[in-house]
């Protein structure tokens, strides 16, 4: 008595179909997934430590998504001191201008002012001797906050990246 297998070349070519073409697009789509995650959390983080809006920090990063043969997500942060007066964006961050001082949300800038410029933007800006100049733009640093807080979201990468891939590969061969 012999039993007759039918069906078995149409099972390994259904295979090698999931690991040629639906495999590359549950690891892209995974990354993605994560990354946005990441610069969703990271820009929230920040954004409320320093008193910003959120959509002032989502220009400072760009991403670049990953593809099907290039399974890498790319994300390029610009970390340079931001401006005080970008704090004024939000409409509950108010100035108040007293004697010897400026105070913008929550930085208080000791001899600070805001001044027009040739140019027609407005700045907060700061005398920093004891004659009329040299004055400076006051600026809020970004660097140390946006990198420690990329950081933290990115920690667990290699979990992140197991349990997205598990999901999607679940969703793949439930269909």
């Amino acid at each position: 008595m012999s039993v007759k297998v039918t069906g078995l070349e149409q099972l390994q070519a259904n295979a090698q179909q999931l690991v040629k073409q639906q495999l590359p697009n549950a690891v892209a789509k995974s990354l993605n997934k994560i990354a946005k995650n990441a610069r969703k959390k990271a820009i929230k983080q920040v954004a409320a430590h320093i008193g910003v809006p959120v959509r002032t920090l989502q220009g400072r990063v760009r991403s670049q998504s990953a593809k099907r043969r290039q399974p890498v997500a790319k994300m390029r942060v610009n970390r340079m001191d931001m401006p005080l007066i970008r704090l004024l964006e939000r409409p509950r961050n108010k100035i108040w201008v007293g004697k010897g001082g400026i105070i913008v949300g929550k930085y208080a800038v000791e001899r600070g002012f805001k001044q027009k410029l040739k140019n027609g933007r407005q700045h907060i800006m700061q005398r920093v001797g004891k004659a009329r100049y040299p004055i400076d733009v006051v600026k809020i640093p970004l660097s140390t906050p946006l990198t420690n807080a990329f950081h933290q979201q990115l920690k667990d990468y290699p979990a992140q990246v197991q349990n997205e891939l598990r999901q999607q590969l679940q969703f793949i061969l439930g269909k």
